[in-house]
């Protein structure tokens, strides 16, 4: 969005954005029941799955769920890099919790463990691996999972690693080799398309939230929004965005349905 733009309607910043801060983020009431089942994952610890189609808000929910962890009680870790092999992905499982990485896998195996296990028993902080774009990792690191939060004979959870992805990621556990690793997830989060009452609350909750009034986009400008992202929060931010500098171009003081349609029939 350009300057121009911005200050034509009032915004003291962008208001679609992939960048809004964390504090900023709206817990819309769809959003906010996913929140509260990966938040019981944690408290509960062990493996938990996260699933929706892309840009649907997953990156945003794991935002809010890392913020919300006590630094004194949970380390939280973020691996997003997933098209990588074993020994890459360990490196970098390494790097992420402070350990000396090797050219083995093994000894970085054993390393991890003994870090968790330190944090869990001795330091009282639980570590939480939050590991997105889950759906790319091949099968060989996926098994690697189950291996990582056996301890005391999988007896006790040291750790618990949220795996969240594209839905495509649940296919995969239907497959043999990974059957123990399906059997050990304790929870299993879905998150679908906000309903249109959501889009338009978020809609007017960012426009405020930069400033500017709420009533930008009329009533039918938002319905048609909604029904034309199906409620994926990357698409509603993509079409307001365009929406706004049409109507700024157009030197409208609202966002009319006209311009959203005139951008969905390009």
């Amino acid at each position: 969005m350009t300057k121009e733009c911005r200050s034509y309607f009032g915004f003291s910043e962008p208001p679609f954005t992939k960048e809004i801060p964390t504090s900023q983020l709206m817990r819309l009431p769809s959003m906010e029941q996913a929140l509260t089942s990966l938040q019981m994952l944690i408290d509960m610890r062990g493996i938990g799955v996260f699933t929706g189609k892309s840009g649907i808000g997953k990156s945003c929910l794991l935002r809010l769920l890392a913020e919300d962890l006590h630094p004194g009680l949970y380390k939280g870790v973020y691996l997003c890099h997933t098209s990588v092999g074993v020994l890459e992905f360990y490196l970098h499982l390494c790097h992420a919790f402070g350990v000396e990485s090797s050219s083995r896998r093994a000894v970085m195996f054993q390393r991890l463990k003994e870090r968790m296990l330190h944090l869990s028993r001795e330091v009282n902080t639980h570590p939480v691996i939050f590991v997105d774009e889950a759906h790319g990792l091949n099968n060989d690191i996926l098994k690697e999972f189950r291996l990582l939060t056996n301890f005391d004979i999988d007896s006790y959870h040291a750790a618990t690693i949220i795996l969240c992805g594209q839905e495509s990621l649940l296919q995969k556990f239907g497959l043999s080799i990974l059957e123990p690793l399906a059997n050990s997830i304790s929870v299993s989060v879905s998150l679908s398309g906000l309903p249109a009452e959501e889009v338009f609350s978020y809609l007017q909750q960012r426009l405020q939230t930069c400033g500017a009034n709420s009533a930008v986009f009329t009533k039918q400008a938002m319905q048609l929004i909604a029904q034309a992202s199906s409620g994926m929060l990357r698409t509603v931010n993509t079409i307001a965005n365009s929406a706004l500098l049409s109507a700024w171009r157009a030197n409208s003081p609202q966002v009319e349905r006209e311009h959203v349609q005139a951008l969905l029939t390009r």
